[in-house]
C-alpha cells in the first residue's frame, strides 16, 4: 500500500464525519516534524485531485464519503450566489455569510444545509481572473467597480498598479484574492477609455467576454507568411460559381454551383480550404481554438483568424483562384441527396453577389437581371432547388424559427440612425438550405466511417420545460399534437399555425427558450430542431473553429490518412475543440446581444417621449417587458401600469389585478421614458388612455 493509499484509507474509514489533522496524525502514528511535513505535502496533492476535501467542519473527509456538491457559483449584485451544480441538479442558494471567501465564477464544494441552501466548504478553482469595470477613487484608495453585476465586490487597486488610468475610465484588470482577507485585489492591464464613450463601451463588452481585436505578434507574423500556392487537386475553375453574402461581408468562405440534370439537380458547395493553410496544433491554430469563433457587431468584426487569412488568402473573392473543399451532391426532384462526393478542389468565383441583389433579380429586377445575365440561369435554378429542399424539410418537421436578430444602421460617425428586424429574404433561404444540405451530407459520411469528429447536436426539449410551454400556448388558445411523441413536426406545425398572427414572434421566442441549446460534441446524437439524424458544421471554417476540425477529418478520409495514430490523437483534439467551441459560442452570442442592446439604448435616447406600438414579451413581479416593432425591448414598471393590485402568474405568463390583466402577446402602446446606455436598458410608460385594447378582464 502506498503512502497516499494509507492516508486515504484512514480518512475514508471515518466516513462523512471525517478526521481532524491531529486525529489523522495519531492514527498514522506520525509524531516527528518530518512525518508531519510529508503528510501536509501528501494532503495538498490529495486535495488537488479532489480525493480529499474539507467537509466544512474543520475536518478532512474522502470526497466519495461526503454529501458535498460540486459546481460553479453564479453571483448576484446583492452579495449572495447560487451553486450551478455539476450533476445538473437544482441550483443551491448560498447566502453571503456562507460563501467563505468564494466569488462569482469559482468552482467550489458546498454542503447542503436544508433542502435548497448550502455553505461553501472549499474553493476548488478561482474562475474569474480578469474583469472589466470603472476605476474610482475613495479617499487615497482606488477601486474598480466590475461591469458584471454577478461579481459583487469592488476590486482594490494599489496606486502603483494603475498603469496610468484615471478615475472615471473603463479598464481591464487582472484579479487575485487575498488569502488572509478573502478580498479581491488587482492590477490594471488595459485602459479602454472614458466611461460613456461609444468605442469604450463596445470594447468593454467585448473584453468582458474575453474577446480581443488584437492578435499576438507571433500569430500575425506567422499569418503574413502564408501565401496562395497552386497545388495538385481537382480543377473545377470552369464551373460557373458564385458567392452570396451580406452587403458588408468581407470574408467569403462558401460558394455555390448548381445545375439541372436528367434526374434532378447537381449541387456543388465549395468551402474555403482553411485547413490547408492553418495546420493543427500550430500557433495560428491554437489562437483560433482559444477564440472559437468570430464576433460580429454593427461597426466591425473581431475575427477568429487574422485578416490576411480570413479576408485574404482563404476568402473566395471573385476572379481569384482559391483552394477549396467541395461537396458535390446529386439530388432528386424531391430534394433528397441520392449521392455525394467530397474532394479537395481548385475553384474560381465568377461573381460576388449580395442577398439583396439576388432577391431583386428573382423578384424581376430587369436591370440587375441584364447586369448579371451570365449567371441568371444559375440563380433561377438555385432558387428552384432551394424551394424544393425547403418543402421537403418542412414536411419532415424542421422547426423554422423566425429570426430575432436586429439590423442596426450606423452613419459615418458611428451614430445609430435606424434599427429594424434583420431582413430574411429568398436569397438568404437559398444559402441556408444549401449549407444545411452540405453539413448533413458531410456529417453522415464521416459518421459512417466511425471516425472522431465535432458534431453539431440539438437535444429534444425536456419534459419539464415542455409542460410549461404547453401551459403557455394553452393560454393563447393553441395546443400541440403529441399523440405520436415529442417530435420536431409538432413544434413546426404550431409555428405554421401562428404564422402571421400577433403572437407569432412571442411564441417563437418562448418556444426557443423552452428548447435545449444546440452545442458541439463528439457524440453524433442528431439535431432535433432540424429533424436530422446527422449534422455538423462544415461550411464556415473562416469564422467557426468546429468547421475547421470537420475539414481536417474529412480531408484525412479523402487522402486515406486515417491511421490508428491519427484517430487516437484526433479524438482528444475533437473533445477539446467541442468543449471550448461551445463555451466561446455562448460568449460570442452574449457579447453580440449586449452590443446590440447598447446600440438600441443609444438609438432610443433620440426618441424619449415618443410613442411606439409593441407586444408584451415578458412578465416579472416588478412589471412587464415590451418588444417594439423595431426589435427594441423595454421595461414597463408595475408603477406605470394602470393602478391595481397585481399578482404574477408565471405559469401562464400573466400579471393579473382585480381590474386589469396583462399577458405575453398583448398588443400595447408605450412612451419611451428613458434610455440608459451604460446599463443597456430602455424604460417605458404604458399609454392606457390611447390603448383601446386594454380592457378590464373578468377573472375566471
Amino acid at each position: 500500500m502506498t503512502f497516499y493509499e494509507r492516508i486515504l484509507q484512514q480518512i475514508s474509514a471515518a466516513g462523512n464525519r471525517g478526521l481532524t489533522l491531529g486525529e489523522l496524525e495519531r492514527k498514522l502514528g506520525f509524531v516527528s516534524r518530518t512525518d508531519k511535513k510529508e503528510l501536509e505535502k501528501a494532503l495538498k496533492r490529495l486535495k488537488k485531485n479532489h480525493s480529499v476535501v474539507d467537509n466544512g467542519n474543520g475536518r478532512l473527509a474522502a470526497y466519495s464519503a461526503t454529501n458535498l456538491l460540486k459546481g460553479e457559483l453564479k453571483g448576484n449584485k446583492r452579495g449572495f450566489a447560487f451553486l450551478i451544480r455539476e450533476d445538473k441538479g437544482e441550483d443551491i442558494f448560498i447566502p453571503n455569510k456562507a460563501l467563505n471567501g468564494a466569488m462569482h465564477g469559482d468552482t467550489v464544494h458546498a454542503r447542503l444545509v436544508g433542502d435548497s441552501e448550502g455553505i461553501v466548504t472549499e474553493v476548488v478553482n478561482r474562475g474569474v481572473t480578469q474583469l472589466v469595470g470603472i476605476l474610482f477613487r475613495s479617499g487615497v484608495y482606488y477601486f474598480v467597480q466590475p461591469d458584471d453585476d454577478c461579481y459583487f465586490k469592488d476590486v482594490f487597486i494599489h496606486e502603483d498598479k494603475l498603469s496610468g488610468a484615471k478615475a472615471g475610465e473603463k479598464v481591464v484588470i487582472s484579479v487575485k484574492i487575498d488569502g488572509s482577507t478573502n478580498k479581491p485585489y488587482g492590477e490594471i492591464i488595459e485602459v479602454l477609455g472614458k466611461k460613456g464613450e461609444r468605442n469604450t463601451e463596445v470594447l468593454a463588452i467585448l473584453r468582458n467576454y474575453g474577446f480581443s481585436e488584437q492578435f499576438p505578434e507571433e500569430v500575425l507574423r506567422a499569418a503574413e507568411k502564408i501565401a496562395y500556392a497552386s497545388v495538385d487537386r481537382t480543377d473545377i475553375r470552369e464551373l460557373q460559381t458564385i458567392t452570396i453574402d451580406g452587403d458588408d461581408a468581407k470574408d467569403f468562405d462558401d460558394a455555390i454551383s448548381v445545375k439541372k440534370t436528367a434526374h434532378g439537380y447537381k449541387l456543388y458547395v465549395h468551402i474555403a480550404d482553411v485547413s490547408h493553410y492553418v495546420k493543427g496544433g500550430g500557433i495560428i491554430d491554437r489562437e483560433a481554438l482559444d477564440r472559437g469563433t468570430s464576433v460580429y457587431f454593427p461597426e466591425s468584426v473581431f475575427p477568429m483568424l487574422p485578416e490576411s487569412i480570413s479576408n485574404g488568402v482563404c476568402s473566395l473573392r471573385p476572379d481569384e483562384d482559391k483552394l477549396t473543399v467541395t461537396a458535390e451532391m446529386d439530388l432528386n426532384g424531391e430534394g433528397e441527396v441520392v449521392q455525394a462526393a467530397f474532394y479537395e478542389s481548385l475553384t474560381r468565383s465568377d461573381f460576388r453577389m449580395t442577398y439583396s441583389d439576388v432577391t431583386k433579380i428573382l423578384n424581376g429586377d430587369t436591370k440587375l437581371g441584364e447586369k448579371y445575365g451570365k449567371i441568371l440561369p444559375l440563380i433561377q435554378v438555385a432558387d428552384e432547388l432551394a424551394t424544393i429542399i425547403t418543402k421537403k424539410r418542412n414536411k419532415n418537421g424542421s422547426i423554422n424559427f423566425i429570426s430575432h436578430e436586429s439590423k442596426i444602421i450606423l452613419d459615418d460617425k458611428g451614430e445609430v440612425i435606424d434599427v429594424y428586424p434583420y431582413p430574411y429574404e429568398v436569397s438568404n433561404n437559398i444559402i441556408e438550405q444549401f449549407m444545411i444540405t452540405a453539413n448533413e451530407a458531410v456529417a453522415a459520411f464521416i459518421s459512417k466511417k466511425n471516425l472522431p469528429c465535432v458534431y453539431r447536436v440539438h437535444e429534444p426539449v425536456n419534459e419539464q420545460k415542455l409542460a410549461a410551454f404547453l401551459q403557455f400556448i394553452k393560454g393563447l388558445g393553441y395546443s400541440m399534437d403529441l399523440s405520436k411523441g415529442i417530435s420536431p413536426k409538432a413544434f413546426s406545425d404550431l409555428l405554421e399555425r401562428v404564422k402571421g398572427s400577433k403572437v407569432e414572434r412571442v411564441v417563437n421566442k418562448i418556444m426557443l427558450r423552452s428548447m435545449q441549446k444546440a452545442k458541439y460534441t463528439t457524440v453524433n446524437s442528431g439535431h432535433f430542431g432540424l429533424s436530422l439524424d446527422d449534422y455538423c458544421h462544415f461550411t464556415s471554417p473562416i469564422r467557426r473553429y468546429p468547421d475547421l476540425m470537420v475539414h481536417r477529418v474529412l480531408k484525412a478520409i479523402i487522402n486515406k490518412q486515417t491511421s490508428d495514430t491519427f484517430i487516437a490523437k484526433f479524438k482528444t483534439y475533437c473533445e477539446e475543440a467541442s468543449t471550448k467551441s461551445s463555451e466561446r459560442e455562448i460568449a460570442a452570442e452574449r457579447a453580440e446581444r449586449d452590443i446590440d442592446d447598447y446600440y438600441k439604448a443609444l438609438f432610443m435616447t433620440k426618441h424619449i417621449g415618443e410613442n411606439f406600438k409593441g407586444v408584451v414579451s415578458g412578465i416579472v413581479n416588478s412589471g412587464i417587458f415590451v418588444m417594439l416593432d423595431n426589435t427594441v425591448e423595454g421595461f414597463v414598471s408595475i408603477d406605470e401600469l394602470p393602478k391595481d393590485r397585481y399578482e404574477t402568474d408565471e405559469k401562464n405568463y400573466r400579471i393579473t389585478g382585480t381590474k386589469y390583466s396583462f399577458q405575453i402577446s398583448d398588443e400595447v402602446e408605450v412612451s419611451i421614458k428613458s434610455a440608459d446606455t451604460e446599463n443597456r436598458r430602455v424604460d417605458m410608460t404604458l399609454i392606457s388612455s390611447v390603448s383601446g385594447h386594454l380592457k378590464k378582464r373578468a377573472l375566471n
